[in-house]
């Protein structure tokens, strides 16, 4: 991490990372957090594209609309990265898993999404 500023009284220091927010932050689950918060994202993208309510897209995805709240506003530690892609399904979006081999140098494999 490299520091952009914050060197003098006052200021808020600002850190810049080449990676995920939550490993920056020290989260030992950062893959995961970082996949379902880009799983989240798609299903907010998805809602907003169809015009449909909470309430509306909480019917579509199989869940209350106070918890599909929440999900939206990132508490995700209750759900599975599966039923995530599911709701995405209801909402009629592929998801598709690739498996691939690890880049040279690298000892464990890492789960990425990717939205498009």
């Amino acid at each position: 991490m490299e520091e952009v500023e914050g060197n003098r009284e006052g200021e808020v220091s600002i850190e810049r990372t080449s990676g995920s927010v939550f490993a920056a932050l020290g989260y030992a689950n950062a893959d995961e957090m970082e996949r379902k918060s880009e799983l989240v994202s798609a299903i907010a993208e998805s809602i907003a594209a169809k015009g449909l309510s909470q309430v509306e897209a909480a019917s579509i995805v199989g869940l209350d609309q106070p918890t599909l709240s929440k999900l939206l506003r990132g508490r995700t530690r209750s759900v599975s990265t599966d039923k995530l892609a599911s709701m995405l399904n209801s909402l009629g979006r592929n998801v598709t898993i690739i498996v691939s081999e690890v880049s040279f140098g690298e000892q464990r494999g890492r789960t990425l999404v990717e939205v498009r």
